[in-house]
């Protein structure tokens, strides 16, 4: 499935599930944007363990960088949609870039993962925070840019992709050191039992 096939004019962006219910589509609002297919979502090497509720971290995840489903970050990381990192905020990595990236957190977990700052490049994406063990589904970085044709004006993250990284996030918790074991997570086995009629 072509991302071409999703290109037109809309009035604003969506996330829409196939008919099949096996991928999640980010059309956008611009006629000039290519849609976003979401088929799996990975998790980075470059995550973190979690350590507990006594620890903060901030999550992204990435569906598109200047145009692209694939491509390498400055550090050369290969990504792909749906390619999500999770790192805790209160290591040096992280702290270091805080007041030098935008947001609270997720500019500064960007730069920590990929060498360089979300603002060089057009990134669509969204992002999150772990609390308290509480997950929180927030970013003025990543759910809301100013200008995005891919984002409405809420900072929360959209509910479908929200309901497969509840899945995928909690998966990383409970694993623990052992999180690496399984990376690869399908959107079709994640939107299982999404109520789609509440869209």
């Amino acid at each position: 499935m072509a991302d071409s096939e999703f290109e037109g004019e809309v009035c604003a962006a969506t996330f829409n599930p196939t008919p099949e219910k096996d991928k999640i589509v980010i059309i956008p609002e611009s006629l000039w944007k290519s849609a976003v297919v979401l088929e799996t979502i990975h998790i980075s090497c470059k995550s973190d363990e979690y350590l507990g509720h006594s620890f903060n971290y901030g999550g992204v995840v990435i569906y598109q960088y200047n145009g692209n489903s694939e491509w390498r970050t400055a550090n050369n990381t290969h990504c792909k949609t749906g390619y999500i990192v999770i790192q805790d905020t209160d290591s040096e990595n992280v702290k270091k870039w805080m007041r030098k990236e935008p947001g609270k957190v997720h500019g500064a977990v960007y730069r920590n993962s990929f060498g360089e700052s979300v603002n060089d490049a057009e990134v669509v994406g969204e992002g999150f925070a772990i609390r308290n063990g509480k997950l929180e589904m927030c970013s003025s970085v990543f759910n809301n840019p100013e200008g995005s044709a891919f984002h409405d004006d809420r900072r929360e993250m959209n509910e479908l992709s929200e309901y497969c990284v509840r899945k995928v996030v909690k998966y990383w918790k409970r694993a623990g050191p052992n999180w690496f074991r399984q990376r690869n997570f399908e959107v079709k086995q994640l939107l299982e039992n999404f109520d789609f009629d509440s869209l």
